[in-house]
Formats: structure tokens, sequence, C-alpha cells
């Protein structure tokens, strides 16, 4: 399991509305604050865009794209009217990612195309200079590694942390307890070079669209193999190396961060038992008991992890029963060992809190916080979960997380 070292200072992210990036979805992100005294902060982005499929696969972003990187975005060959980035919804899509990477909050682009008027607002900053003037290989490689790092095949929205040393900055914010991956690049040229790899923890938690979750029709590859870790052939940067500085040549990376997808439902799966948490008989009444019984794809059977407190590491999160929309708790608030797992209606207690510590991959104990127990398989399928132990890890009380199907 990795860890983070806190900054000597309070963490706080303020979230800013921004631009539509896809169609029926707005409010998407916002911008970090206060990320450490120590380094320059980082920012929270959400990601969204499905696909680089606006952009010509085989030209990048060159001036036959109508997207010239030696004019400014303001200028006549800086946004073509007639070609297809603007003409088409996906194109218009891609173009307000690359925009609200490429310039500062409060600035935006407007075009015109038959009549249609469109405005690409900025957000994150780190290619400034292309709003006016011409965009080197700096911004190019930084806009490139911003867009990728936003691209989710799934088109859902996902709130990501994202530390560079160049431009966005570096720090920590333990909201984002995963590195995810790092992106680098230059999809500028022709053809483009897109690139990731993988972080520490790019299969701990998987999301819809992501790495680390089955991720089909990406542009993006990995140089150094398959499930490649960035750290072993990445530079560090940071004062706890918390991002990278350089991979493969490329000098200007983004470095991703995210939490569990608090709107995702997941199974819980016992690593021993291969059964599935399960609310028995598919209860909807408080008290009903917490088993493990084979998968039957039933709601039942899935669950959402919905972060409560950012105090730790692990992190502290409630768990709910998508089925009932009542919460994992421990039956009579008991400390001690078999004590059973129920649901219940939430109430903010610390018996209904959880404590995720990632043993290997997407393995996990789950540790109640009022009793500092953990969670345990029953003897067979259909025996309820219960409490048990301390300090000690076995294989009937290690769970692996994944998205439901």
């Amino acid at each position: 399991m990795r860890s983070f070292h806190a900054q000597k200072t309070n963490w706080s992210i303020a979230l800013a509305t921004s631009a539509v990036l896809l169609a029926g979805c707005s409010n998407p992100g916002g911008e970090g604050e206060g990320a450490g005294a120590t380094e320059q902060e980082a920012v929270a982005s959400t990601n969204g865009l499905n696909s680089l499929n606006g952009l010509n696969s085989l030209n990048g972003l060159n001036s036959l794209n109508g997207l010239n990187s030696l004019n400014g975005l303001n200028s006549l060959n800086g946004l073509s009217n007639t070609v297809g980035e603007i003409t088409t919804d996906a194109g218009r899509n891609t173009l307000s990612y690359l925009i609200r990477c490429a310039l500062p909050a409060g600035h935006s682009i407007t075009k015109v195309y038959n009549g249609s008027s469109y405005t690409f607002t900025g957000q994150l900053g780190v290619g400034a200079a292309w709003e006016t003037g011409a965009c080197d290989n700096n911004c190019q490689e930084m806009i490139s590694a911003c867009v990728m790092a936003h691209l989710n095949t799934s088109g859902k929205h996902i709130n990501l942390w994202l530390d560079s040393p160049r431009t966005l900055g570096l720090g920590r914010s333990p909201a984002y307890p995963m590195q995810e991956s790092a992106f680098f690049g230059n999809i500028f040229v022709s053809p483009p070079r897109a690139y990731f790899c993988n972080g520490t923890d790019w299969d701990r938690g998987p999301v819809a669209g992501r790495i680390g979750a089955n991720q089909s029709g990406a542009p993006y590859v990995n140089p150094f193999g398959t499930n490649a870790l960035c750290k072993n052939s990445c530079s560090l940067a940071g004062y706890f190396g918390e991002a990278y500085g350089s991979c493969d040549g490329f000098n200007n990376v983004v470095t991703v961060y995210r939490d569990f997808d608090p709107t995702l439902p997941y199974n819980i799966v016992n690593y021993q038992s291969g059964l599935y948490m399960d609310v028995s008989h598919a209860s909807s009444s408080q008290g009903a008991i917490i088993d493990t019984y084979a998968a039957n794809g039933n709601s039942n059977q899935k669950f959402f992890l919905e972060r409560v407190s950012n105090v730790n590491d692990s992190g502290t999160y409630r768990i709910r029963a998508v089925g009932s929309n009542l919460v994992l708790d421990i039956a009579g608030a008991s400390k001690s060992d078999g004590g059973g797992l129920i649901q219940y209606g939430s109430n903010g207690s610390a018996n209904q809190l959880w404590n995720l510590v990632q043993v290997i991959g997407s393995t996990y104990i789950i540790t109640n916080v009022n009793s500092g127990k953990i969670l345990i398989r029953g003897a067979a399928s259909g025996a309820q979960v219960t409490q048990n132990g301390q300090g000690y890890y076995t294989d009937p009380q290690m769970w692996r997380i994944k998205i439901a199907p």
C-alpha cells in the first residue's frame, strides 16, 4: 500500500463551475486552492471527454486540422470556421477540453459557424500563450497531457486531481488518494504521440472509462509495456515524489489522482471464497443481515462507496446497498469479535463508517471505525459477514472491490 505525506498546511478545494463539456453535462469541476505552503498548488478537475474523434487522428492538431500551433487561438488561422472541429458535436466537445486546458479561468474564445455562435471557456491555463500567439513545444506537450488526462472513454464525469511540476503545480489532496496514471506526449504533431503509464494505484479502485477498468478505444498507449508503472521509467517531482517530472523524453507530464466513483455500483467479493457480499434475500428492511453468496448480478450485491472523511490515507467511507439504499452497520454497535454485519438507515455514527486499507491491487481490508475490527466472511455461502480481529490480515478478511456489471 502506498502513502503520502501531508503538507504543513490545511487542504481545501474550491469547486467552481465551468463550461458545458458534453451534451447534458454541466458544472463539471473546478480549481484547487491552498494545496500546500511548501509547493505550488495543484488543481482539481473533472473528466468526461469520451474521445478525440473530433480531431484528425492522422495529422494531430496541425494546420490541416484548423488548429495551427504557430498562430494564436484568437487569430483567423487559430480556429477555422470551416473544418470539422467546429462543425460536429464531437469536434466541439474536443475543442471545449482543449480550450479548457489551454486558457486560464475567465478567458474564452467565441467562433461562429453557419450563424451559430460557440464559446469555449478556459480553466486550467497550461497553454495560455496560445491565446494570442505561438504554442511552443512545452505548450503543446502540456496541453496534450492535460487533454489526455481528461479523457474518459465511457463519457462519464469523474473528479480528478491533476499534479504537475509545469504550470499546474504540485501538492496532494487527501480527497484524491489514488495515483491512477500519468499522461505525456504531443498530440499536435503528425502522427500524434499520445502516451500514458500506470500510477501506483492504477488497479486499486477502478472507475468507468479510466485506466484500470478495461478501458477500450483510448487513443493513448503505454510505451513501457502492458500495466507498466510510471515509477519504474519516469523521474519523480515534488518534495515527496508525488508527481512525475519526465517520461520517455517528454518533460511535460500530468499525474492524475482520483477516488472511487460514488455514483458507480461496486461488487465486494471475498478474496478467499470468491463469494459476493450480499443483502440476504434482497431485503429492503432495516436490520437485514449481510451475507456472502454466489454472484447473481442483482442490485442486492451492489454497493456505493461514499467518502465521508479525508483524515487518513486509507480514507473513511460509508458503504450503501444499491437495492435498499441502506448502509452497512454492525448490529448493536458491537465492538466484539463476531459482531454481525447488517444494513440500516444512515445516521452518521462511527458504527456505519469504514476504513478501506489496500492490501494489494484492488484487494482491501475493511475496518469498522467504531470497533476497529475487520470484516470477515462467514463460514459458508449464506452465512452472515461478521467483524473479527485487529492488527492482522488473513485471506477470509480480504475483499476485492470491482465495478459491478
